[in-house]
């Protein structure tokens, strides 16, 4: 797996969804300035499987996203954090994309100009392969992706992929 990220702050605990690749559901309490927290609804052998939280157990807004799983995936996550490492507040922001539809942005909806971007593309390709990031007893801090490496089976891929400002482009 290839590890991208994280962004946001660089404190509090690590938490880790690697090689969990198959994203039902995706769960997500949020106020007006951060995300509190983070759980995913994963399919795995036959059967869905929810996550620990990632982040404050308590949660003054709510968003359960629930996918046309298994036909429905994901294609972007996107949002923005104030600050840079160990000066940042965590996530003030967040959004999911799939191939069928968009969900957000949770958080903050107008972020000040202190805020910084985080897109991660996967596009129309099936490479996600997990998330990852730090999280405190009240925010989850910081998000990372992990990306299934292209083999030589998925040589049909088209298009690009993007991750930040990383580009894989096809050469076919």
């Amino acid at each position: 797996m290839i590890k991208v990220g994280p962004v946001g702050s660089n404190g509090g605990s690590i938490w880790e969804e690697n090689g969990r690749s198959e994203v039902a559901g995706i769960f997500v309490s949020y106020t007006k300035d951060t995300i509190q927290s983070l759980q995913f609804l994963f399919y795995e052998n036959g059967n869905f499987v929810q996550s620990n939280k990632h982040g404050s157990h308590r949660s003054e807004n709510f968003c359960a996203l629930l996918f046309d799983y298994p036909s429905e995936f994901l294609t972007s996550i996107s949002g923005s954090y104030i600050g840079d490492g160990y000066l940042s507040t965590g996530l003030d922001a967040i959004k999911f994309n799939t191939n069928k539809d968009s969900y957000g942005p949770f958080g903050c909806t107008d972020p000040p100009s202190s805020s910084k971007q985080f897109n991660f593309q996967l596009r129309n390709h099936r490479l996600f392969g997990g998330f990852h990031g730090t999280m405190s007893p009240s925010a989850v801090e910081s998000i990372g992706i992990y990306v299934k490496p292209v083999v030589s089976s998925m040589s049909n891929l088209k298009g690009s992929l993007r991750v930040g400002s990383l580009r894989v482009k096809d050469e076919k």
